[in-house]
């Protein structure tokens, strides 16, 4: 490191410290002065670690390594998750509100070989007896073939 820009990166985390303590809540003030004092003495002796051949900031760098692929496919599921738990909360609010029926669905989302989503693959429906037109509603809505009925499951969901 050199000498300039030595001086440079303690003048910034000073200036950088400065702003930050001044625009800190002030029930805050001791404590975000301390995080921001401790950064500019550890800059300030950064060249004496580099003297041990240490450097301060080594744990520090973000070490995570997630492929392009991994991160597709951990979002797609986390959107097919978030998509099944929709399609239950409006599936169940259709049933209670149209047929009043307090009932809690399971819904399973399609998706093809190319991990897209394609739809509603089925729907489960637990809860108190419903009708073949509460069934065919549930068809009609949500494009899907396969809606049953699976009876009275003591564990129904609550709705949020």
């Amino acid at each position: 490191m050199d000498l300039r820009t030595y001086i440079i990166s303690v003048a910034a985390a000073a200036v950088i410290a400065a702003v930050v303590n001044m625009i800190a809540p002030e029930k805050w003030t001791k404590y975000v002065g301390m995080a921001t004092g401790l950064v500019v003495v550890m800059c300030i002796a950064q060249p004496v670690f580099t003297l041990f051949h240490e450097d301060v900031f080594e744990g520090f760098r973000a070490e995570a390594q997630v492929s392009e692929a991994d991160g597709d496919i951990l979002l797609r599921s986390e959107i097919k998750a978030e998509l099944e738990r929709r399609v239950e909360e409006d599936a169940a609010a259709r049933l209670r509100s149209e047929f009043n029926r307090e009932c809690t669905v399971d819904a399973e989302i399609a998706v093809n070989s190319a991990g897209e989503i394609e739809g509603v693959e089925s729907l489960r429906v637990y809860g108190k007896k419903i009708d073949s037109a509460a069934l065919a509603r549930l068809r009609e809505v949500y494009g899907v073939s396969e809606v049953t009925y699976e009876g009275y499951r003591e564990n129904i969901k609550k709705p949020e």
